[in-house]
C-alpha cells in the first residue's frame, strides 16, 4: 500500500474508524502516509486513534465524532472535508441486532437503513463526483456475507447489504476506465468488538473466524482489481453456494435452523435489547 498516496491523493475518509474493521483501515493508510479523517460515534476512541497514529506516522488527522444513522448527517463531514481533496474513501459504518423483525423496533430499523445503505450513498454521491473529474480516486463499500442472501433473523441487516453489494458492483462498472476504484468488500465473520455485544451462542454455528487484518489486507490487494472481494475460501464458496438461485429456498431454510440455535430471540416474540447497537462485521 505504499504507493497509495500517489495513486489516491493525500487524504482518506474511513467511516466507523473507532473500532474494528474500519479502526484497522486507519491503522494501514496512516501507515501507508495518508491523512486522514476519521469518522465514528465514539469520540474518545477517535481521540485515541488520532493521538497514536499522528504521533507514530507524523501525519495529519481529523476527527468528526458523528451519528450516521442520522438524516443530515452529511453535511457535518462535507464541512469538514472542504478544503481538502480526497482521494479514497471507506464506506465501513454499519450496524444490526439479530431477532425477529416483527418484534423489533421499527424506528431503530429504519436508522439501520440509513445508517448501512443511505448515508453510504450519500458520501459516496459528494465524493465520487470530484474523484470523476480529476480522474483519480477510490471507494469501498464495506457490504457483508450475508448481503448474498437473506438471512432469517438477521432480515434488515442483510437485505441493507446486499444493497450495497448491488450499489457497488454496479459503479465499478460504471467507473471503469475513468481512474476511479470502486471495491465492495464482503467479509465474514470477523473478531472485532462487535461480536460480543449480543447474546449469540457461536459455538452453535459453523463459523471460521477471520481477523480485521487479513480483511483490510485483502481489500487493499483487489481495490482497483475486482468489483467485490470476499475475504477467505470458505467464506467465498460460501457466497458462491448460497447466490444461486437454484439454492436459496435450501439456504434460507439452514440459516433459520442455524439462528434458531444460536439467538435466545429466535425461539421466542423478544429480541436482544433495543439499546445495544453493533458494528457487526459478518
Amino acid at each position: 500500500m505504499k504507493d497509495l498516496r500517489t495513486r489516491y491523493g493525500e487524504w482518506a475518509v474511513v467511516t466507523g474508524a473507532s473500532s474494528g474493521i474500519g479502526e484497522v483501515f486507519a491503522r494501514k493508510l496512516a501507515r501507508a502516509r495518508m491523512n486522514l479523517i476519521l469518522v465514528a460515534r465514539r469520540s474518545e476512541l477517535l481521540s485515541e486513534l488520532r493521538q497514536q497514529l499522528s504521533s507514530e506516522y507524523q501525519i495529519q488527522i481529523r476527527c468528526l465524532q458523528l451519528d450516521l444513522s442520522q438524516d443530515g448527517c452529511l453535511k457535518p463531514l462535507i464541512d469538514l472535508c472542504r478544503d481538502l481533496d480526497v482521494g479514497l474513501v471507506v464506506n465501513n459504518a454499519g450496524s444490526g441486532i439479530p431477532g425477529p423483525f416483527s418484534s423489533s423496533n421499527i424506528q431503530l430499523e429504519k436508522a439501520f437503513i440509513q445508517l448501512n445503505c443511505v448515508t453510504p450513498v450519500e458520501i459516496t454521491h459528494h465524493f465520487l463526483q470530484g474523484m470523476l473529474a480529476k480522474k483519480k480516486g477510490g471507494i469501498i463499500l464495506v457490504s457483508s456475507l450475508m448481503g448474498f442472501q437473506g438471512v432469517p433473523f438477521m432480515a434488515n441487516y442483510s437485505a441493507t447489504k446486499g444493497y450495497l453489494l448491488n450499489f457497488g458492483e454496479s459503479l465499478f462498472h460504471e467507473c471503469r476506465g475513468t481512474g476511479v476504484d470502486i471495491l465492495v468488500l464482503a467479509p465474514g465473520a470477523t473478531e472485532t468488538p462487535g461480536k460480543y455485544l449480543h447474546k449469540v451462542d457461536y459455538s452453535k454455528l459453523p463459523i471460521t473466524w477471520m481477523t480485521a487484518d487479513v480483511v483490510v489486507d485483502t481489500a487493499m490487494r483487489n481495490l482497483g482489481r475486482r468489483a467485490f472481494v470476499i475475504p477467505g475460501l470458505i467464506n467465498h464458496l460460501t457466497a458462491c453456494f448460497s447466490g444461486g438461485l437454484w439454492s436459496r429456498g435450501l439456504v434460507q431454510g439452514v440459516m433459520k435452523k442455524l439462528a434458531r440455535l444460536a439467538l435466545p430471540g429466535a425461539v421466542s416474540s423478544g429480541i436482544p435489547s433495543a439499546d445495544s447497537r453493533a458494528n457487526t462485521s459478518a
